[in-house]
């Protein structure tokens, strides 16, 4: 394996999140069986205390390395769920409710709009190339993770697009709140992350040196994270729903390092 420490990195950036948002479904359990759809849905408070006790342990797994590939397929249930059940309903009630704001949707509304739903479904993704890494058979890569691995390309290129419509939520992986506060050279860097994105993502998506493309968005998102949370957390008082966006800033670029992983073996059993 190629530097076999990249994915354990990507791992605990990964339990970093799930830890965090562990601490706050108990914190505001009231506030996360609200959001959970359709509203029918019985015993919503057991669900939110239920749901944050698997993000505790798919966190402690991946730190322990125990029952990682089943922590991470369960994982990837759960993000989907969020995607399905929370994601979804909150964005088709936002555009019945104001379709004239639908261009809006991109980066606010609801839940965290397209932005933060696009945020959970690259984290589902990434908790897939965990439980590639850790798979028996010594293989190339399994259709699952093929699909996977295009979906996360895709995404990155849609972020990447962003970067040059949406330059006010830019840069790094856009935030639902505008980053209205001084970064510096804030408008150079947004083109360079969102072309970075774009480029690494359609190698990705391709199939084109997407291992050492994966290594780079990794690289890239974690450097942009780092850098512009630095300003955006110290602008909004360094409050939870800016911290856990920086969080899965990371998870994604964890991902990215787990991907780099797991297409770097697939080559080297080709050669």
């Amino acid at each position: 394996m190629v530097w076999p420490w990249l994915p354990r990195l990507g791992e605990f950036f990964m339990a970093l999140l799930l830890f965090y948002s562990a601490s706050m479904h108990y914190k505001y359990a009231g506030y996360v069986a609200t959001v959970l759809q359709p509203p029918w849905i019985p015993w919503r408070l057991f669900w939110a205390y239920f749901t944050g006790l698997g993000m505790l342990a798919a966190g402690v797994s991946f730190v322990l390395h125990r029952q990682t590939r089943l922590a991470a397929i369960l994982l990837t249930v759960l993000f989907f769920l969020y995607v399905a059940l929370i994601h979804a309903p909150s964005l088709i009630r936002g555009i019945l409710d104001q379709p004239q704001d639908a261009t809006n949707l991109w980066a606010s509304n609801g839940t965290g709009g397209i932005n933060n739903a696009l945020k959970d479904f690259a984290l589902m993704l990434s908790a897939v190339f965990v439980a590639a890494t850790h798979r028996r058979e010594p293989t190339s890569v399994p259709w699952p993770v093929k699909l996977a691995t295009g979906l996360f390309g895709a995404v990155m290129i849609l972020y990447g697009i962003e970067h040059y419509i949406y330059t006010d939520f830019t840069p790094g992986l856009p935030s639902v709140s505008k980053v209205s506060f001084w970064i510096p050279g804030r408008l150079f860097w947004g083109y360079f992350t969102g072309g970075g994105m774009l480029l690494a993502g359609a190698l990705i998506l391709a199939g084109k040196r997407a291992a050492e493309a994966a290594l780079a968005l990794g690289i890239l998102l974690l450097t942009a994270a780092l850098l512009s949370y630095i300003f955006r957390l110290a602008a909004h008082d360094y409050s939870n729903g800016e911290f856990i966006n920086f969080l899965k800033d990371l998870g994604v670029a964890g991902g990215a390092m787990v991907l780099f992983s797991v297409l770097s073996q697939d080559v080297g059993r080709a050669n």
